[in-house]
């Protein structure tokens, strides 16, 4: 019986594949089943923006404290993760979502750039799953001499919160924005109050156009093949955080209704029927 071969046809291949002569190696295969994308193929893919940033990591401990007791955190050491802090990520924005990544230089000092070397990129881990542009909200954030803060509203008077004190601030930072999508804000610090401006300004064209692209109102306009590959990637990563969310709803749903069922009975099911 003769034997029947294949060949691959090389124009259809994605963008991470059609370079390679030789098949897979598992962790790449790994990595596609997962949903995620390395940084590398992103930002060879003209991104709309991208660029390292400083993320603000609050402590739940820290959150749900007194301002006394907050006080006092801040002189424990960093190690311990009882304050807060700020971590070098790397942001890509392309297609419909925003990607984050563990920055190529650790979370050591330094100032934020747009440049990176391949080795660096190879580097780069993303961190959790991509976050749709059309539900994402932008805006700036300014500083006082008390730290950064936002604008609030409350009863008609505007007053600013304060949502890091001066001293926990990145020295070589000027500008910050925050991100808040599903109720979670998330707060970023760059070089210049104008780096800042760019990135809401991206962001906020991104989310326009994403909202415009899937009510069929983009018209005419060109879209890369490879964002339409790279968004299928992001879908793909975030659909399935929204699986394991609702699987996530759905055992604590069970487990309050057999907790109450245990209440009024006093005895747990068992058997067959049960």
């Amino acid at each position: 019986m003769s034997e029947l071969r294949y060949r691959t046809n090389t124009a259809t291949m994605n963008p991470e594949t059609r370079n390679d002569s030789t098949s897979q190696s598992p962790v790449a295969s790994l990595s596609q089943r997962e949903g995620s994308i390395a940084a590398s193929i992103l930002l060879q893919s003209s991104p709309s923006h991208h660029g390292q940033v400083m993320k603000l990591n609050i402590p739940l401990v820290y959150s749900f404290s007194p301002t006394c007791v907050q006080r006092a955190l801040r002189f424990t050491p960093a190690f311990l993760g009882l304050k807060p802090s700020w971590k070098k990520r790397y942001l890509i924005q392309i297609g419909k979502y925003l990607y984050r990544f563990s920055s190529q230089d650790g979370n050591g000092d330094g100032a934020t750039t747009t440049t990176t070397t391949a080795a660096s990129q190879s580097r780069m881990k993303q961190k959790g799953s991509p976050i749709p542009l059309d539900t994402i909200q932008s805006k700036t954030i300014h500083s006082t001499r008390y730290g950064l803060a936002q604008s609030i509203n409350i009863q008609g008077n505007n007053s600013d919160e304060i949502i890091a004190v001066l001293q926990d601030l990145p020295t070589f930072c000027d500008g910050y924005f925050a991100i808040t999508t599903d109720g979670n804000t998330r707060y970023y610090a760059v070089s210049t109050k104008e780096e800042a401006s760019t990135w809401v300004n991206s962001i906020r064209e991104g989310r326009q156009s994403s909202i415009s692209r899937k009510m069929g109102h983009d018209g005419d306009k060109p879209y890369p093949k490879s964002w339409e590959y790279i968004d299928q990637r992001g879908a793909s990563s975030y659909n399935r955080k929204l699986r394991i969310k609702e699987r996530i709803r759905d055992i604590e749903q069970k487990e309050m209704e057999m907790t109450g069922f245990v209440g009024k009975t006093g005895v747990m099911p068992r058997g067959y029927y049960g």
